[in-house]
């Protein structure tokens, strides 16, 4: 049975991703272990004192914080993962166009926000190296506030299973697989 790492199932959307890959036959797994086909961090924390403006000034200490449980943690887990990785070899993390420069909304929570700006980069990096070893990279906005949690994870699902796309002259979704791309729950590309 091929398994998934997702981490963590408290979530509505962390419930329900994981029991649509049970029904399709895989085993959730909450620590990396041999047999891994999709890797799944779904890690995207506010923490208190990061929910300041730039006016009021941004604390330091929750930005730092932010970037260790929101890139750092979920780093070492992906490395720790690496040799399980067999199928699929898809690795999966959560987004937020807020992290975006072009799409922003956001007035605070800089901490947080910078943290998944350097993750993209970071991963557009591993990326880089890692494509050429059979692995493919997903970013999901869920739409937190917008979309219900629920069908957000059924669209993620969906997302992170889809077979690889070949680069051919027709395929509208070549992009995926040769780029780092976000894409929300509406199945829409999100500029970072």
């Amino acid at each position: 049975m091929q398994k998934v790492y997702l981490s963590e199932e408290k979530s509505v959307f962390g419930a329900r991703l994981a029991s649509r890959f049970r029904e399709a036959g895989y085993e959730v797994v909450r620590e990396p272990a041999p047999g891994l086909s999709f890797f799944i961090d779904l890690t995207d924390e506010s923490l208190p004192g990061d929910g300041l403006s730039v006016g009021e000034g941004i604390d330091a200490g929750a930005a730092a914080e932010a970037y260790r449980r929101n890139v750092c943690l979920p780093l070492q887990k992906l490395d720790a993962a690496f040799p399980d990785m067999t199928g699929a070899k898809r690795i999966c993390f959560l987004a937020s166009r807020d992290a975006s420069v072009e799409w922003s909304r956001a007035t605070a929570g800089y901490g947080r926000l910078m943290a998944r700006a350097a993750l993209y980069q970071i991963l557009t990096i591993t990326k880089n190296t890692w494509l050429a070893k059979g692995y493919t990279f997903r970013l999901f906005d869920p739409m937190r506030g917008e979309a219900d949690p629920e069908k957000a994870a059924d669209a993620a699902f969906v997302y992170f299973t889809r077979d690889r796309y070949d680069d051919g002259p027709d395929n509208l979704d070549r992009n995926d697989e040769g780029n780092l791309l976000v894409r929300d729950a509406f199945g829409r590309e999100i500029p970072w």
